[in-house]
């Protein structure tokens, strides 16, 4: 391998590993290096080329672009997002270029370029799928090394887009919060700050609305819609005009894993989801009780995991969906709030749950504005060195007031109950031991004070007494509620709004089809229900996945039996 460190126009060599602290090279998961023999079983797959030296690979902002396994000559990964260049990381003969974005449809957020003259194998997205099938376990290292270089500059200095708002700006919060779901990286400053402030003048001195997005000195948005900003990162393309086997309405647990079964059994199937993948997964700090991960995983990393092995299935993000018809031909219609339409064969309902709201005057008001309904990095940075209220007592609750610990002073866990049995035994303990969080029962919250932002919760104790507290943030997990209010009456749900599946809609007068439904059928011949939204199903994030895989099982014994006028991928 070579290691050469030749200088080129604009390169910023103190800054080479973008503040990790490490050489990423020496992360065997994110750059492994691939034998002879490997080399060998690729090459194959792809086109031999050759580019001379300085010339790009890729150029940040390429859509769509192509990975590139070097078999000799060296390159380097260089990040412009500042207005700078600067290099990340070089690597030559045996490691191979790539990011997921080569999955998610997105431009690239990182420039390749050659420092000598370099032979490669080029791969186009298209190529390492067919590697991924044939070769399973050298395209598992591809695969891997995608996810783990996406974490690592995550979590180096690597800014990507700019977000310029201050931190009681909803706005800015929610922009900001569709950019982390979706692992776009980002850097959000604070305009609260003066330092933050003087940064954005800089490039604009006459803000009108927030948030500013910018890459490097540009600015590209003020106030985007949440529409404008995801066409512009590409998270979502224009819906075809063809008709999908399978419709699949979120992108929590159940949804992704009804994605990765229908798409690698051959079923084309479409994703929709209002905020990007991960469902109340997403919003999860920590899963412990995962198959596969000892130590625990981020809720976004495990949403994006599964993402990244979808096999091909379309995703539509930002898709908000407001209906959900039966045609006379047999084939199911969904809109969305933003006026898009898309047609299936069958369609998996996968929405999941949100937590319920306190009974609280003006609790509408601060939501996203001190009053939350997840805890990630977002939020606790909201928290930092401060005070935090987390109400509820089961494990969303504990997770949550875990994760705030690391950085508020102070987290009181508020629980309406006398104890936290309704918490697993194993988190339990472990609030129970973390000296930084305040356990109070029999506690509730009966107000909260605040202007643009929520500064103070009334609290009543188990005396009856109420006291006013200073607070960063309220953080609240009681009451989960499935998301099923768009979908139409013909799909019969619970007194909670839990969606009736299978033998508990045998009998329903609804039900006029000669066979029996599905094991997750709804009323509705050809729509299925899967994870939280989905009533008697277990409420854990590996019983969801496994559900949205029962409910592919569901449309597969269902399309066999139908014979749509319409075949997949004819147009309407």
């Amino acid at each position: 391998m070579s290691s050469s460190h030749s200088h080129f126009p604009g390169a910023d060599q103190s800054q080479a590993f973008l503040g990790l602290g490490f050489d990423p090279l020496l992360d065997l998961a994110a750059f492994p290096h691939l034998s002879e023999t490997e080399l060998a079983e690729v090459a194959p797959f792809g086109e031999r080329c050759t580019f001379v030296e300085n010339d790009p690979l890729v150029s940040a902002g390429d859509y769509p672009f192509n990975s590139y396994v070097i078999l000799s000559g060296t390159v380097r990964a260089v990040d412009v997002s500042t207005g700078e260049r600067v290099v990340f990381v070089r690597y030559g003969a045996g490691y191979f270029t790539g990011d997921i974005d080569l999955f998610t449809r997105r431009p690239s957020i990182i420039s390749v370029e050659a420092e000598t003259s370099v032979e490669v194998v080029r791969l186009t997205p298209k190529q390492l799928r067919d590697l991924f099938t044939r070769k399973p376990q050298v395209g598992e290292k591809f695969w891997k090394s995608y996810q783990r270089r996406r974490e690592l500059l995550l979590k180096s200095k690597f800014r990507g887009l700019s977000i310029y708002g201050r931190k009681d700006d909803k706005a800015t919060l929610e922009a900001v919060e569709m950019l982390f779901r979706n692992s776009v990286p980002h850097e959000w400053l604070d305009t609260s700050l003066d330092d933050n402030r003087s940064k954005l003048e800089q490039i604009r001195e006459d803000v009108q609305s927030y948030p500013v997005v910018a890459h490097g000195t540009r600015v590209l948005f003020e106030a985007p819609t949440r529409g404008q900003l995801a066409d512009h990162l590409r998270l979502r393309g224009q819906l075809p005009n063809s008709v999908y086997d399978v419709l699949i309405l979120g992108a929590g647990p159940a949804g992704l894993g009804a994605a990765v079964y229908a798409a690698s059994e051959g079923l084309s199937s479409l994703v929709m989801d209002g905020l990007g993948p991960g469902g109340q997964a997403g919003s999860t700090s920590r899963i412990e009780n995962y198959a596969g991960f000892p130590d625990g995983i981020n809720g976004r990393d495990l949403a994006h995991l599964i993402y990244l092995l979808k096999f091909g299935a379309d995703f539509h993000v930002p898709s908000r969906v407001s209906n959900l018809e039966r045609r006379s031909n047999g084939l199911y219609r969904v809109r969305t709030i933003e006026g898009d339409y898309v047609l299936g064969k069958s369609v998996i309902i996968a929405a999941g749950v949100s937590y319920g709201l306190l009974n609280v005057e003006g609790l509408n008001t601060f939501q996203g504005a001190g009053v939350y309904y997840s805890a990630t990095n977002i939020e606790a940075r909201l928290c930092r060195s401060s005070a935090a209220h987390v109400v509820g007592g089961g494990n969303s609750a504990g997770q949550a007031a875990m994760f705030l610990s690391q950085t508020a002073d102070e987290v009181s866990l508020l629980v309406r109950g006398p104890d936290l049995r309704k918490m697993s035994s194993y988190l339990s303990e472990r609030v129970l031991a973390n000296q930084r969080i305040r356990i109070r029962c029999n506690t509730e919250v009966v107000g909260i004070e605040g202007v643009d932002h929520i500064c103070g919760v009334h609290v009543r104790d188990p005396n009856g007494a109420i006291k006013e507290e200073f607070t960063s943030g309220l953080f609240v997990f009681i009451g989960a509620k499935p998301r099923t209010d768009f979908l139409p009456s013909s799909i019969v749900r619970n007194d909670q709004g839990f969606v009736l599946t299978g033998q508990d809609v045998a009998l329903l007068p609804v039900w006029k089809e000669p066979r029996p439904p599905c094991t997750v059928e709804t009323s509705l011949p050809g729509v299925f229900a899967a994870g939280d939204c989905r009533s008697g199903s277990p409420k854990r994030v590996a019983f969801a996945i496994g559900d949205g895989a029962t409910a592919v099982t569901s449309v597969h014994k269902f399309l066999e039996g139908t014979r749509p006028e319409r075949r997949s991928g004819e147009f309407i």
